[in-house]
């Protein structure tokens, strides 16, 4: 059950599960990090050794970003998310989540050496899991793997994938250093998955680097909502074009941070597209539209917003609330709180509500709750 908390008076007995919360990767988090990486990868990381400024390729983004900035303020006074006291007593308590899904989005993936990427998630996973779930029967984690070597990535996922709080992957969309996610290689990674119960999600990063043709918009608010969208388009459609969905019926996908406006054209897009390349996915028994109600599900962040709100209803009406997991993007300037999202939600039945802010992700993930 849902702890009664300040986030209005419609969720306050709403069971609030957050899928996207993202650990701050500095100070301590960064040091127990490199502790746990061999040489010569740890001296990569180690802080004392490594300014944070040659620590990864730069991806230029202005800081900060504007959006909440007396909240950004407040989080880099409180040590970023380095600790989980500084999520449970901030998007917990006070925001009135419950149960937060916690994720390493460090910038590792824009590393160049695959063997130092390997060696670094590997240590996170294991600071995941001795600094932030255990002891916190509350949090879960999705663990950090590199699609880059899908040996390396099943040997993490075996090595760490039982343990009763990991409950999915954490995968980066935008490397330029690998391909698109339903490539064939990466079949002995959803196999693995799917045998230790896991879900894989999807979230969206350095997409410049991806498609570098957005470097050619000089402002922020131009290439920033494309290549929020474009990346998540970029995975869905590799995925259902190579048929995984169909392959491993047991998985459900989560696609993060990528936007929702843009679902309902991709259902009718690759349906149109299914009936006349039909012989090009003859492994897709049903049509694209179906994989994505069936075993898809899209977070909440960020929710696009039209001048008239009744259109937004409108648009997730279309999607369908069953496909929605809530999230918060925290501690990020742009997160959205459930407070703040529940007016879109308002013209939806408690039951399909309480499938967005928790429900979808308890069965997405298969939490224990």
């Amino acid at each position: 059950m849902a702890t009664e908390r300040d986030v209005g008076s419609s969720l306050s007995d709403t069971t609030i599960v957050d899928t996207d919360v993202h650990i701050g990767y500095g100070g301590p988090v960064v040091e127990a990090t490199a502790e746990r990486m061999d040489e010569p990868w740890a001296g990569y990381v180690d802080p004392e050794r490594t300014p944070d400024r040659y620590r990864y390729p730069s991806p230029g983004l202005p800081k900060p970003l504007g959006g909440r900035k007396e909240f950004l303020i407040e989080r880099e006074k409180n040590g970023a998310n380095t600790h989980p006291d500084f999520i449970r007593e901030v998007l917990m308590d006070e925001i009135g989540v419950d149960y937060p899904i916690c994720n390493f989005l460090s910038a590792v993936e824009r590393a160049w050496k695959t063997e130092r990427v390997i060696a670094e998630m590997r240590a996170q996973n294991e600071v995941l899991i001795e600094h932030f779930l255990e002891g916190n029967d509350d949090f879960y984690g999705l663990a950090n793997i590199t699609m880059r070597d899908p040996d390396a990535a099943v040997e993490e996922i075996e090595r760490i994938g039982d343990h009763d709080q990991i409950v999915g992957v954490f995968i980066f969309t935008g490397t330029k250093h690998q391909k698109p996610p339903g490539d064939p290689q990466y079949d002995p990674v959803y196999r693995a998955l799917a045998d230790h119960d896991l879900t894989p999600t999807y979230h969206v990063t350095n997409f410049v680097s991806k498609a570098p043709f957005l470097q050619e918009y000089e402002k922020m608010f131009a290439w920033h909502p494309l290549a929020q969208s474009w990346s998540i388009q970029h995975t869905v459609v590799s995925l259902i074009a190579q048929g995984v969905p169909a392959k491993f019926p047991e998985l459900d996908f989560v696609m993060l941070e990528g936007g929702v406006t843009w679902i309902p054209w991709a259902m009718a897009r690759l349906n149109r597209e299914h009936g006349q390349w039909r012989s090009e996915v003859p492994y897709l028994e049903k049509s694209p539209e179906e994989h994505l109600r069936d075993q898809f599900y899209f977070s909440t962040q960020p929710l696009e917003e039209f001048n008239d709100p009744k259109n937004m209803f409108k648009l997730l009406d279309i999607i369908g609330p069953e496909s929605l997991v809530f999230s918060t993007d925290y501690p990020h300037y742009d997160f959205d709180d459930p407070g703040a999202i529940d007016r879109f939600f308002a013209e939806f039945t408690d039951e399909e509500r309480d499938m967005v802010f928790g429900g979808n992700a308890i069965d997405a993930y298969g939490l224990d709750i």
